[in-house]
């Protein structure tokens, strides 16, 4: 089980939230209607992921029950069990911020856009960040948007767009470890962010449940907290 301060889903606007249930129920396969109640709502998952695993999605309006469909009637007859067998056996937590509108404020002059012959520079990052942290961040040159500082002849810190459907990006962010808590994370990722929203794009943070740090990042960039979303292996037949 996961051990870590509480951290409280807030409301959308009506019109961002919308967005985003369209956005889920694009990724889940469903109508996103279904997901626009409130309480416990059970949710038939047709994701490959959803034949070995269960998962939850906790709002500030109740919690998604993300279940493969053998599952889907089981979970509807005692929806609090599944819940909490899901809380009990989480592999992973992950949270889910959206950006209402696009950042304001001086853009740092020291970004710039990259492009593939970028590559060695993020491939030193990287390599000073530590896999798990670039994998976390899913950032790369060659995604739809990548910008960056660099100085010296070292990347300093990057965040890209990675899309997440019609309409829809996520946006990744990595700094090297020599440099951080010096505001470089957040102008990149606010660059990114700005140039995303202003095209008309929703825009998504993901980050892990104990990546405190990233947490912060992107509520001082403008992202709220939309929901956590917990994931769980299915149980063992018996």
């Amino acid at each position: 089980m996961f051990h870590r301060m509480a951290t409280t889903p807030e409301l959308l606007d009506r019109e961002l939230e919308q967005r985003v249930l369209a956005l889920w129920g694009g990724v889940l396969g469903v109508d996103a209607g279904l997901l626009d109640r409130n309480g416990l709502v059970v949710v038939r998952d047709h994701r490959d992921i959803a034949a070995g695993h269960r998962a939850t999605v906790r709002t500030a309006r109740g919690t998604l029950l993300l279940a493969a469909r053998v599952e889907a009637a089981a979970a509807a007859t005692d929806p609090e069990a599944f819940a909490a067998d899901v809380a009990a056996r989480a592999l992973a937590v992950g949270l889910l911020h959206y950006l209402a509108a696009a950042p304001v404020g001086d853009r740092d002059p020291r970004i710039r856009v990259l492009g593939s012959a970028d590559r060695e520079l993020l491939d030193a990052l990287q390599r000073a960040a530590g896999a798990a942290a670039s994998e976390e961040a899913e950032v790369d040159v060659e995604h739809p948007l990548a910008v960056g500082i660099v100085e010296g002849g070292r990347l300093l810190a990057t965040a890209s767009l990675l899309d997440e459907g019609v309409g829809a990006v996520d946006v990744g962010v990595l700094v090297d470890p020599a440099v951080r808590r010096r505001g470089l994370g957040a102008a990149v990722v606010i660059e990114a962010a700005r140039q995303a929203a202003m095209s008309g794009r929703l825009v998504q943070y993901r980050c892990n449940w104990e990546n405190e740090a990233s947490a912060r990042l992107a509520r001082a960039c403008g992202f709220t907290l939309w929901g956590v979303l917990t994931i769980a292996p299915r149980p063992s037949p018996r």
